[in-house]
């Protein structure tokens, strides 16, 4: 029998995981998939999937000095630098003494591994990520793609009582949602200008956003209250479908929204990306790209019952490679290797 492998994960100075914002949820599903294969020791404590809070206490954080086979923190350079080897970092924030002491980094899609294999003018996956490095990085001894999990809370079905309190809040309408931090960074702008085109027509479509905003919404949009994680599955079961990212991050970064729909089985109308591409697939039926195109999604998803299949069955494909067991198949002989190359000195 294979040895599980005893793993310590942080993020930031978080004592603890709420799930209060969109990273710390996706750090939860991540070590999720881990703990299928691995013992997680959140902030040395035992991580515990299932279990409210997974069984976390709110404990000072302590420098490990040993005890377990890998080190998997988020944006703590301080006790990240402190740590023994083997150890691994999310490639964002970038710091210099980080990179150079990490075993390995992780991301969560293939053009932002590609963006830093090699990070050069001449990469056109390196282009969209200059705002976050800058001109130059150190070059990470290996590139790790890690994907992102879905929550199989999201598979289930949402109570009766959830499904109608979210209803009310996206005012009964034919809902569109936009469920997350909500910024300049990642909202659909062009979405909502084809948005606003096609209400003339169909008024009865209701752009719904909810999460923490950041930036002004055009009157036209509906903003609900800010929604409990435990609710969103219900929220995003009261849509008839749901929108995507599409800032200069959407190039490289993966979305929570997109796996979330996916698991629940909403369609995402989805700006075209090499990121949404990963994720639901090359020939996905609702992809857009300017603004006619997206006014077409947007008339397909209330009208053409057929489209609307179709999407929802290369979804129910495309969620096989994102469920936590999936991911830990893929994950586990990766970081097993690292592991036993670093053990013998040759990572």
């Amino acid at each position: 029998m294979r040895k599980r492998l005893k793993i310590f994960a942080l993020h930031t100075t978080r004592r603890t995981l709420p799930a209060t914002g969109g990273d710390m949820i996706n750090e939860a599903r991540f070590l999720t998939a881990l703990s299928r294969f691995a013992d997680v020791y959140y902030n040395g404590q035992l991580f515990q999937p299932g279990v409210p809070g997974y069984g976390l206490e709110d404990r000072e954080i302590a420098v490990p000095q040993g005890g377990y086979d890998l080190y998997y923190v988020r944006n703590n350079p301080e006790l990240f630098v402190q740590l023994p080897s083997p150890k691994i970092v999310m490639a964002y924030p970038y710091v210099e003494d980080v990179f150079r002491a990490a075993d390995a980094v992780v991301v969560t899609t293939e053009a932002w591994k590609r963006g830093l294999t090699p990070y050069s003018d001449e990469n056109m996956f390196t282009r969209p990520m200059r705002h976050w490095y800058g001109d130059d990085v150190v070059a990470p001894k290996r590139v790790i793609n890690i994907k992102q999990t879905i929550d199989p809370y999201f598979l289930e079905e949402p109570s009766r009582g959830r499904l109608i309190e979210a209803h009310a809040k996206t005012t009964g309408a034919k809902a569109i949602g936009f469920f997350g931090r909500i910024d300049s960074n990642t909202f659909p702008y062009m979405f909502v200008r084809a948005y606003k085109q096609i209400i003339k027509e169909l008024p009865q479509v209701k752009f719904v956003v909810g999460g923490t905003v950041r930036i002004p919404l055009d009157p036209t949009i509906v903003k609900t209250t800010r929604i409990a994680y435990e609710k969103m599955p219900a929220m995003v079961k009261a849509c008839v479908a749901t929108a995507t990212d599409e800032g200069n991050d959407a190039a490289f970064l993966g979305s929570g929204k997109v796996l979330d729909s996916m698991a629940c089985g909403v369609p995402v109308i989805a700006y075209k990306t090499l990121t949404r591409t990963e994720q639901l697939g090359d020939y996905y039926p609702l992809y857009y790209e300017n603004e006619e195109e997206c006014c077409q999604r947007i008339r397909e998803v209330i009208h053409d019952p057929d489209i609307v299949a179709e999407a929802r069955r290369q979804m129910d494909i495309r969620k096989r490679h994102f469920l936590p067991d999936a991911r830990a198949a893929a994950l586990q002989a990766t970081l097993e290797e690292l592991v036993e190359l670093r053990g013998r000195g040759l990572s």
